[in-house]
């Protein structure tokens, strides 16, 4: 497979994340693959684009900053793990409270990070390095607030070199993603981007061998998956919810709840997951929940993992 990366620079946002008057600086898969389907849709290519994404080769990543030609990473949850003895107490703890503020660390720094050889208090992987969160209040009859997010670095997601997607990520610039683009907010300019080979050797869609990996979009095993993948990850859990709008009832109808593992969780087995349809009850078409894994290989430390 061709991995290739789309560089996205932005104004103005509103990626939200369960509040109106809350934005948050970066997108995850299914957000995008939500949008590059409608955007499908208009452009008449729908079946086109659903069999290629259910493809076994294609992939999907969240969105990650890209500042001054550095590809970021999220930060690996459960590392570093320091060694036994190494340090003293104090100094492990102070280091781990560090590690807490990070987000994101450059692809570059990954395998010191990951042994533990990074000076944390270098690293510049936090928020507000790479955006700036504020809230707009909207006048009128009824005011409400509304979260924005200013980015101050691009974005950039992972996928495969493809012409449809070409085509359709040409289109979504104008369209947007996120939330409020009737106001303008979530365009963007859009451009291709080769990534390093250092880069892309450790970016595997589903791996047989024993590892150590790290999940690099929102995403989730299969039933059949779980037993495997579960005894040996380190993970958050995401819930994924919202509504869809039906035009036979007029009305917004709530999606059936997905939870995933958030980007960032570090697992030994790798896992296909899948498009889930999470349709409302009655629904009169499906609606795509993207959640296939795609994974970024770390160096692996015996340390009784």
């Amino acid at each position: 497979m061709e991995v290739q990366a789309y560089k996205l620079d932005f104004q103005t946002v509103h990626f939200g994340n369960g509040n109106l008057n809350e934005s948050i600086g970066s997108f995850n898969a299914s957000r995008l693959y939500s949008a590059l389907f409608l955007e499908s849709l208009k452009l008449n290519v729908d079946k086109e684009f659903l069999d290629l994404s259910k493809s076994d080769n294609f992939l999907l990543s969240d969105s990650f900053p890209l500042k001054d030609g550095e590809f970021y990473l999220p930060k690996p949850i459960g590392y570093p793990k320091m060694p036994l003895n190494s340090e003293s107490t104090k100094e492990t703890r102070r280091k781990t409270k560090k590690s807490k503020k990070l987000r994101y660390i450059k692809y570059t720094d990954i395998e010191d990070y990951v042994e533990g050889n990074c000076d944390v208090e270098k690293l510049d992987g936090i928020d507000s390095f790479f955006s700036k969160n504020t809230v707009v209040t909207k006048k009128g009859i009824d005011p409400y607030e509304v979260g924005i997010t200013n980015f101050k670095t691009s974005l950039y997601i992972l996928t495969i070199k493809h012409e449809l997607l070409d085509m359709l990520m040409n289109s979504l610039q104008y369209s947007g993603i996120g939330g409020k683009r009737s106001s303008g907010y979530g365009r963007f300019t859009v451009e291709k981007l080769d990534i390093p080979n250092e880069f892309s050797k450790n970016i595997v869609i589903n791996d047989s061998e024993y590892g150590v990996y790290m999940t690099l979009n929102t995403s989730i095993p299969n039933n059949d998956e779980l037993d495997v993948v579960l005894p040996t990850a380190e993970y958050l859990l995401e819930k994924s919810s919202g509504f869809a709008y039906s035009t036979a009832s007029k009305s917004l109808l709530r999606k059936q709840d997905l939870y995933k593992f958030v980007v960032g969780t570090t697992l030994t087995k790798t896992y296909s997951g899948n498009i889930f349809d999470v349709r409302p009850d009655g629904f009169p078409h499906p609606v795509w929940n993207y959640a296939k894994g795609l994974f970024y290989k770390l160096p692996y430390l015996d340390r009784g993992r």
